[in-house]
């Protein structure tokens, strides 16, 4: 059984083979889920900056919807993993198709409250004029749509709670394709504009909906759910947002820093915003190869703490942060050389692709937080310590960046280097929290090993059999 041969690798095989293996489909779908941000930008680029700007403003908004099912897979790969790893399968089915039920249910009432206050978070954050009425149209049909985007998430949590990262990988190849070639079909054909962005997005995850209902519920699969396991069970939906709350409220939060943070860039004026979107872009594709490691780390460790074997999770975070930061050095060399020629591809404005160099310089100096700090994020959040990982994930934003926001005008002047500066430095010094952190963390299964729940229930039995046998010598005497 596949499961069961992922399994065996993850919890026996080399680690750099198992982190290579798990971590490149992550990588390819991550590249294929920014491919699709950047084909948006590019078409949208095509129509003016104002379209830019507009879809960087809405997208914090995204992210935090984005944010709060993330917390939910990650609570649903951390108990699917474990389980699997304790070699206990029917549990670990049986909370997927609980993670399907309550994803799906707060999905709809997500939706709902979303669309409702749209307008008003687009003008807490400043919006105003066309930047306001293009992104309130693209947000209303995105944001309403949350079930499809939810639906995506479930799927790839359980998968990779398995150990299976490839299937969520052709997933989102096969909803990318759908949607570049919708793109400019809405965008300029039916001449729809940033509204055609929207509804093409909405159209490929609608279709890739049967492809997830037919792996999940169709498929012959050790991990394959009936209709009976999607019945609603208290406990185990305690266990999902006991472990989801946190992940749910540190990835929220860091999605609400982002409007924090996009509302104090859109003050220097729109094509500072629109660099920035553009950076944002870039960056993501450059970072890529240290996210998709982190992403394999929380299924890697997930399973072998379920297994008990802790030194193998201390062994697999090293060597994860060791491929880290091996790409870092290389992303710092691509920004360092080729930052302006990458910007150019988006925007032939020279204020913007100044603007958008000038910031990818900076940051570049800074990926190895950006590589090492998902890393460990991830393990513990394949531990289960999910709290910890709000936390690490929560101080970068809130506790570094935005407070260096209002600071550093105070001593440089309000220049876009202010917003350089502490994107820099929150990175660095977020790293360096996160390496301390988990160095004093200690680590252990929140689930029961199966093979030790064997262990024990043999104990009993034969300390039961020493009782009886010692019961029965006493009443021999006894009766003598």
């Amino acid at each position: 059984m596949e499961t069961m041969k992922k399994r065996k690798m993850i919890l026996e095989g080399n680690l750099y083979k198992v982190i290579t293996l798990l971590s490149l489909p992550i990588m390819l779908n991550n590249l294929i889920q920014t491919m699709y941000n950047l084909t948006d930008t590019y078409f949208l680029s095509k129509l003016g900056a104002i379209e830019v700007a507009s879809m960087t403003l809405a997208w914090p908004v995204v992210f935090l919807q984005l944010a709060l099912g993330v917390g939910i897979g990650i609570a649903g790969t951390t108990l699917i993993s474990q389980n699997i790893g304790a070699n206990k399968i029917d549990e670990a089915k049986k909370i997927a198709g609980q993670l399907v039920t309550f994803a799906m249910g707060f999905s709809v009432l997500l939706s709902i409250s979303g669309v409702m206050s749209t307008s008003y978070i687009l003008k807490v954050m400043g919006a105003t004029g066309e930047i306001y009425s293009n992104a309130y149209i693209y947000l209303i049909f995105i944001v309403g749509g949350a079930p499809l985007m939810y639906a995506g998430f479930v799927y790839s949590s359980i998968r990779q709670g398995e150990g299976n990262t490839i299937s969520p990988m052709i997933m989102s190849l096969i909803s990318v394709t759908i949607n570049v070639i919708l793109d400019p079909i809405f965008i300029f054909h039916f001449d729809l504009g940033i509204k055609g962005a929207a509804l093409a997005t909405l159209f490929s995850r609608a279709i890739m909906l049967f492809y997830i209902v037919y792996q999940l519920f169709v498929r012959d699969t050790p991990m394959k759910l009936s209709l009976k396991d999607l019945k609603p069970e208290f406990s185990y939906i305690k266990k999902l947002t006991n472990l989801g709350i946190p992940a749910s409220i540190g990835q929220a939060t860091i999605a609400l820093g982002f409007v924090v943070l996009n509302s104090f860039v859109n003050t220097y004026g729109e094509l500072t915003l629109a660099a920035f979107g553009i950076g944002n872009r870039i960056t993501g594709l450059i970072v890529m190869p240290a996210m998709g490691i982190g992403g394999a780390v929380s299924s890697i460790v997930g399973q072998n703490i379920g297994n008990n074997d802790v030194k193998r999770v201390r062994e697999c975070v090293f060597k994860s942060s060791v491929l880290g930061a091996i790409f870092s050095v290389a992303g710092t060399t691509t920004l360092l050389i080729w930052g302006s020629s990458l910007v150019r591809v988006f925007s032939t404005n020279k204020n913007i692709i100044d603007l958008g160099n000038e910031y990818l310089k900076y940051i570049s100096l800074s990926l190895i937080g950006l590589a090492i700090l998902p890393i460990i994020t991830g393990a513990l959040q394949g531990v289960g310590q999910t709290k910890k990982a709000m936390y690490l994930s929560m101080s970068r934003l809130w506790v570094f960046r935005l407070p260096l926001l209002l600071l550093l005008p105070y001593f440089i002047g309000k220049t876009e280097n202010v917003i350089w500066y502490a994107i820099f430095s929150s990175n660095i010094i977020a790293m360096l929290i996160a390496i301390y952190v988990y160095k004093r963390s200690k680590f252990e299964s929140i689930v029961e090993n199966a093979e030790n729940i064997g262990d024990e229930i043999v104990k009993k039995r034969i300390n039961q059999d020493v009782e009886d046998k010692m019961e029965a010598k006493f009443k021999k005497i006894k009766t003598k």
